[in-house]
């Protein structure tokens, strides 16, 4: 009969946590891994700038039903991690605290750890520490950090004429949403519906594409990530640069050939989930179009030109012969 992690209690969680962290830790200062088993956690001052990002998941309103308790500590390191590569950092650690129900298992809690550690070793960070307490519903929280110098990438460096890219497909997670919650069979092949909603469950991180803008940090005037979707994230560019605008070409959006079928089968448009879902986890980038040229080769295989910044101060959307205007909408709390 398996456990439930009320029979071992804080300490013994803790300390589970910690020695499963420690497994994986090596070519450690012994005073720094000496502070993950302390009060706080110390780091080594190694550049400029620390760049800092907190977030918090909450099991009603951000792990679908399907999500199993290793997707659910994957997702809230890939949360946090992203908004430190939109800065072009390096993340360096990641601090997190648990709310967890006292019936949950002990495979289900380590099932958690797994996938938060796992996340961990893929971007190539540390866990240095937490908190853990009682809820009826699981609330992850956490705190990302990473490192960078003088190449930090505001949101209000935006400037006239430069073009505007994104890192990958949109609109997947919207539909994957959709199709978990459907009993409905859809007319697509099963393993694109498996591939689509995996991106719901299983968010990735442009890991390759960040180090690439970390090592040309020239090309990037400003960027962010596309967590709330595309168009309110234009908005928020919109928002810290009100002398510009931004003009998006919907036929160069990429997105999964299948979208269109999903979309029509749950009376959805293709520009809900392309411009207004969110949870994508993409970089949206403004990019000098004179570096861009200078790299155009290696860029094709890491990035999508959708746009161009211009003075109009307006967010458009050129769709074949027409040209309309793009609401800031997409995903908010408390609303």
């Amino acid at each position: 009969m398996n456990k439930t992690i009320s029979e071992l209690g804080e300490i013994k969680l803790i300390e589970r946590l910690l020695s499963k962290r420690d497994d994986k830790l090596s070519d450690i200062n012994p005073q720094i891994l000496a502070s993950y088993h302390d009060d706080a956690a110390i780091e080594l001052n190694t550049s400029t700038y620390t760049v800092i990002s907190t977030d918090m998941l909450i099991e009603h309103s951000h792990f679908p039903k399907e999500m199993t308790h290793y997707q659910m500590g994957e997702k809230i390191v890939t949360v946090n991690v992203s908004d430190i590569l939109s800065m072009n950092a390096t993340p360096t650690s990641i601090v997190i605290s648990m709310a967890l129900n006292p019936s949950m298992t002990l495979q289900e809690f380590d099932d958690m750890i797994d996938g938060i550690l796992h996340k961990c070793e893929e971007y190539g960070i540390t866990l240095i520490g937490g908190d853990l307490n009682q809820n009826d519903e699981i609330i992850l929280s956490a705190t990302a950090m990473g490192k960078i110098n003088k190449n930090i990438k505001l949101q209000s460096n935006t400037n006239n004429n430069d073009l505007i890219a994104i890192t990958g497909e949109l609109g997947s997670p919207a539909a994957g949403l959709d199709l978990l919650n459907s009993n409905e069979k859809i007319d697509i092949p099963n393993n694109e519906e498996q591939k689509i909603i995996k991106t719901i469950l299983e968010p990735n991180l442009p890991i390759k594409e960040s180090k690439y803008f970390q090592k040309y940090p020239e090309l990037i005037s400003s960027m962010t990530d596309i967590t709330d979707g595309l168009a309110a994230e234009l908005g928020h560019l919109r928002e810290k640069n009100p002398e510009l605008g931004f003009e998006i070409e919907f036929d160069k959006i990429p997105f999964n050939s299948y979208l269109p079928h999903v979309a029509k089968q749950f009376n959805k448009s293709l520009n809900y989930y392309l411009l207004h879902f969110g949870e994508e986890f993409e970089l949206l980038l403004t990019i000098n179009e004179k570096e861009y040229l200078k790299h155009e080769k290696e860029l094709d295989d890491l990035i999508y030109i959708i746009g161009k910044v211009n003075t109009s101060k307006n967010l458009t959307l050129i769709k074949g012969n027409s040209i309309e205007n793009i609401e800031a909408r997409g995903y908010e709390h408390l609303k």
